[in-house]
């Protein structure tokens, strides 16, 4: 295997990913603690028509996972746009999400409230998202307008999920006590089969394509289509994932009659057509670039 030189392009791409990765980071490791998702495995299908205490979060959390979500999507878009303004407009996305999530911190402490989470690895994440960003250099020619336009659509198809979340889900409850309180919930990643329920409704999907989006701004035509199309195969997995074993298992007229359930719900339309989207991207025809990394 052709080893990939160490030039200048490689080394401003990896930085390029590793900012948004940085920033990435409250969201990742917000999807390794209890979530909606555990509280209430059929969310990803059909969302509750009452909002329960166990799920309800206050508009300031939610306005602020809502945040926390986008700031991978803005940055990969800032680097797919590529101005002289890339890095000034990424670097005060960083700082106005980070200051936020202090403000929220802060505004809890006040109110005597318990702790959800402490803001340490919100700070060491996008401190160290801001600090990488000084010292990377935007690409010299920006992206083909309707190629930012296809990456903008595929991450806002995979945030369909995650990112109206926050919003319906508002109610009163401030911190983990209404999910404890409704039981023992345990962690999707116990269950192979919701794998991709957790992922969708965390975000994680939504960091896994600005996360290709970004690393599509540098590297060469075949490494970019090869790495697109691997991602969109992990979406149309994750929007099948828990139809067809259920077109496998379970007797659709059953789930029709006991639970009002028809079984192509569970096809998750949002990320089907990320994958559309992202495929796409993949079969375009871009004009060839000097400084690209090469397979």
């Amino acid at each position: 295997m052709e080893r990939v030189p160490d030039t200048p392009a490689s080394r401003a791409g990896a930085l390029r990913v590793g900012i948004v990765l940085a920033a990435s980071g409250p969201v990742v490791l917000r999807a390794f603690a209890l979530g909606p998702a555990d509280m209430d495995g059929t969310i990803c299908w059909r969302l509750p028509a009452t909002v329960p205490f166990f799920l309800s979060r206050t508009t300031t959390w939610g306005l602020l996972s809502l945040a926390e979500l986008l700031l991978p999507v803005i940055l990969a878009g800032l680097f797919l746009l590529s101005s002289r303004w890339t890095v000034p407009l990424g670097a005060v996305a960083v700082l106005a999400v980070l200051a936020f999530r202090l403000l929220v911190t802060l505004r809890g402490v006040f109110a005597g409230r318990l702790l959800e989470q402490w803001p340490w690895p919100s700070i060491v994440c996008y401190g160290t998202a801001f600090l990488m960003l000084l010292a990377v250099a935007p690409p010299p020619r920006p992206r083909a307008g309707k190629e930012v336009v296809v990456w903008t659509a595929a991450a806002g198809a995979a945030a369909w999920m995650s990112a109206r979340l926050p919003v319906l889900l508002r109610g009163e409850a401030d911190g983990l006590f209404g999910w404890v309180a409704s039981g023992q919930p345990r962690s999707l990643w116990n269950f192979p089969v919701l794998w991709s329920c957790k992922a969708d409704v965390d975000g994680l999907l939504v960091v896994l394509v600005a996360l290709v989006a970004t690393a599509s701004t540098v590297l060469a035509d075949r490494p970019r289509r090869r790495l697109t199309l691997a991602t969109a195969m992990l979406l149309v997995l994750a929007a099948l994932e828990g139809y067809v074993p259920a077109v496998i298992l379970m007797d659709a007229e059953k789930l029709r009659q006991e639970f009002q359930f028809e079984t192509i719900m569970l096809i998750r339309w949002h990320l089907l057509l990320a994958a559309a989207l992202v495929v796409a991207d993949a079969v375009a025809v871009r004009p060839v670039r000097p400084d690209a990394v090469p397979s």
